[in-house]
């Protein structure tokens, strides 16, 4: 018998929930940094994403998009710091988004949502960095709760802080007791059913898809910030959410802040629903993945991935307009033009020092730096946030064929900003490479990477395209990790990079 999260029923209407990362804010379109002065601000891959998606799909479909501001970027120096330090304004802003979803949510009801014939709307959340957790932490509480009703939002602040608290001692259910004289467990069923049965909930729904940019701390936080509030969400870790069919993240090889420790996930104990997990890792820092620097070129190719991922998953979930593409890989050759350097390949643009010695932020930042380790992280406890001793299992990592061709092609390691660049920050970085770190402006070669070798079969030594026999190899015989295949936006921008490049360059 169908059900709510069949597959085959009829689409009402696309809702994607877009949550950009820290300090980022495509409303506001400028940044008005209390580190450098008031200047336009570079999106990140959040917001060229959402607005490269067509107002229909190919089957005229509505595609309705929620864009929403990164924490800390409502405009003032107090909500930039303590926001983007500490989280605080994280659960405010899962609130927001979850606001928008329950109250455009069709059916409207458990009855119509039990119904079918009906149509019935997709859900796909995107994020980046602290947005990426935002993400992740509404997929988890519309697995765990459904969507609320209309009418059932104003019951919203007491569900999401039973949900927030479920591993919190001492504080389970406040409200559910208070409002229902009985105390009862958020993790029991009859909990959820409580709220059906009251017209506050609809559930179960699928979740079409989440896609992110590289996700950091075990909660999305920068380690050592994990104020109280930020700990309430600890459950909300490395296990896709059950309801999830589709989730994909792009990783970056070479972010060395200790306090951006990779999230990876892994797949579900229960994975009925889950249809389709990758998580490939790709040459570049943090932003160079979710995007913000200057010099697009990587982000550009972290964002080819995605939407690749996203149009040829499952028959398509989400149709682009590749005219909006074609421009973002021209304004990145016009980026080249205007600072009178070579247009750079495929693959060769400028990996950003996510902590350079030219400022106080950085040399603070880049204190005892952690090498990324891909197909070697940890499960994180639940109930502490803390990382444990268990592998993650299950996480189908793979490495984007962008690693190979810049290090074939004698690609550069991390460079800084060319201006900022002193006698002394040559020194520290010279330094780095002596300890084996290698963020310098030697040939690229990632120490994420030492514990793997490249194995290559007969016939793609040259190529671009990927898998079909290239993978990486663990020295350790441990699991390898493939090459990721190259889509077919992909491999339309490259060529396209490849053509225009010539062009320009005579």
């Amino acid at each position: 018998m169908a059900s709510s999260l069949d597959s085959k029923r009829s689409i009402g209407k696309k809702m994607v929930i877009a949550c950009d990362g820290t300090w980022q804010n495509s409303d506001q379109g400028y940044d008005d940094s209390v580190f450098a002065p008031p200047a336009a601000q570079i999106p990140s891959n959040v917001t060229r994403i959402v607005r490269a998606i067509k107002h229909k799909d190919d089957d005229g479909i509505p595609q309705v998009v929620f864009y929403q501001r990164g924490v800390g970027a409502n405009g003032g120096e107090e909500d930039k710091i303590v926001g983007g330090a500490t989280g605080v304004g994280l659960s405010e802003h899962v609130r927001e988004a979850y606001g928008f979803l329950a109250n455009n949510f069709d059916p409207e009801s458990q009855e119509a949502l039990n119904d079918v014939s009906k149509p019935i709307d997709e859900i796909v959340l995107l994020g980046f960095s602290r947005g990426a957790f935002t993400a992740r932490a509404i997929s988890s509480l519309v697995s765990d709760v459904g969507v609320l009703t209309r009418a059932g939002m104003e019951s919203f602040w007491g569900v999401f802080g039973d949900w927030m608290k479920q591993n919190v001692e001492g504080r389970q259910s406040e409200w559910f007791e208070s409002r229902f004289g009985r105390k009862v467990s958020f993790t029991d069923p009859v909990y959820r059913q409580t709220l059906i049965e009251h017209g506050i909930t609809r559930w179960p729904m699928p979740i079409r898809a989440v896609g992110v940019w590289d996700t950091v701390g075990s909660l999305g936080i920068p380690l050592p910030f994990h104020a109280e509030n930020v700990k309430e969400f600890s459950f909300v870790n490395t296990k896709v959410a059950v309801h999830v069919q589709h989730a994909f993240q792009a990783l970056g090889l070479d972010e060395h802040r200790r306090l951006f420790t990779p999230t990876l996930w892994e797949w579900p104990t229960n994975d009925q629903n889950l249809k389709k997990l990758k998580q490939c890792w790709f040459p570049g820092v943090h932003s160079n993945i979710g995007g913000s620097y200057p010099d697009a070129g990587i982000s550009n190719i972290t964002l080819a991935w995605m939407i690749s991922q996203f149009e040829e998953s499952d028959g398509g979930i989400l149709t682009f307009d590749p005219i909006y593409l074609d421009w973002l890989q021209d304004l990145n050759n016009e980026y080249y033009i205007k600072q009178a350097q070579p247009i750079r390949p495929w693959a060769l643009s400028k990996i950003y020092d996510s902590a350079p010695h030219t400022t106080v932020k950085g040399i603070v930042a880049g204190l005892s730096p952690v090498v990324r380790t891909p197909g070697r992280y940890h499960v994180v406890n639940d109930k502490t946030g803390l990382g444990t001793n268990i592998p993650l299992k299950n996480t189908c990592e793979f490495i984007h064929p962008s690693v190979r061709i810049r290090m074939d092609s004698g690609g550069l390691g991390t460079e800084e900003d060319s201006k900022h660049v002193s006698e002394v920050s040559h020194l520290l970085n010279a330094a780095k490479g002596l300890v084996g770190l290698n963020w310098n402006l030697n040939k690229y070669s990632s120490p994420a990477l030492k514990n793997y070798e490249l194995v290559e079969s007969v016939g793609v030594q040259n190529g671009t395209t990927g898998a079909g026999g290239v993978v990486w190899k663990a020295k350790d015989g441990s699991e390898g990790l493939p090459e990721e295949e190259l889509g077919r936006t992909e491999i339309r921008l490259l060529k396209r990079s490849v053509d225009m490049a010539s062009k320009l360059q005579g």
